[in-house]
């Protein structure tokens, strides 16, 4: 095995790469000899990220697409068909979250976020398994989260997404074992994601920032984590060196699964 080029001449699909730990996964694939698409709809980023994506791999190649409309992703899987004629990789890589209690949220909320966190995944699983399965040869990994496993108040709609898609990733695991594809959950802990900071930057300069960034740093017995950290372990997932390992959910949460109190 090349420890060098590990994804070389694999052809990968990241959902959503224009910013944040997609991104950092891209990147990271192309470095390792991958041809990437990433999908997102900020379409200034998502052209930054094709500009940086180039520079590595001049085939890679971003398309702009919003997963919270089911036709626009199955248009840019199908796209992706037409002009690779597959992908060896998917990794779904979105995530949104809107906080409320189990009698609080709207139809039209958990409906975004099934179609977003959830059903989109499974829209371009039914795109590409089939390419995979007569090739003989595919991964898929899904970054789900902590919340699949555990949680905070108000994040029940987030966290039962999340959970859909481990639960789903297993069985999936099961019905394409044989057809040599593989199928994996990376679960991030508190990660210094673009979006972790965004939020960040919510709190004003003082006390209300120091105070958060406090509790932040309380929540898991390391510090709190890099977009390189889950990056580092899709890469191991999505290389030969898993190879035995499909149907796992892969905690990289800074040990917070194992911490009793926060």
């Amino acid at each position: 095995m090349d420890y060098q080029q590990l994804l070389k001449g694999k052809r990968v699909f990241v959902t959503t790469g224009a910013r944040g730990i997609g991104k950092a996964i891209a990147l990271l694939f192309a470095s390792q000899g991958a041809v990437v698409a990433v999908g997102g709809k900020n379409r200034k980023a998502l052209r930054e990220t094709e500009k940086e994506l180039q520079e590595i791999m001049p085939e890679c190649l971003a398309l702009e697409c919003d997963l919270s409309f089911f036709d626009q992703t199955e248009n840019v899987c199908k796209h992706l068909l037409k002009t690779w004629g597959g992908i060896d990789i998917l990794v779904n890589s979105v995530g949104v979250n809107d906080r409320c209690t189990a009698h609080e949220y709207s139809d039209e909320q958990i409906e975004r976020l099934m179609e977003i966190n959830y059903k989109s995944g499974l829209r371009c699983v039914r795109c590409f398994a089939p390419g995979m399965l007569e090739r003989g040869y595919g991964n898929i990994i899904n970054i789900s989260s902590i919340h699949s496993e555990m949680s905070m108040p108000g994040y029940m709609m987030y966290a039962g997404t999340k959970g859909a898609m481990n639960a789903s990733a297993r069985v999936m695991a099961l019905d394409y074992a044989r057809g040599g594809i593989r199928v994996n959950n990376i679960c991030p802990g508190l990660i210094m994601s673009d979006a972790m900071k965004d939020e960040i930057n919510e709190y004003p300069e003082g006390t209300a920032r120091e105070e958060f960034m406090a509790m932040l740093d309380r929540m898991q017995p390391l510090l709190p984590g890099k977009m390189e950290d889950i990056a580092n372990a899709a890469l191991f997932l999505a290389s030969d060196m898993s190879s035995f390992i499909t149907g796992q959910s892969l905690m990289v949460d800074g040990g917070a699964s194992i911490k009793a109190h926060p």
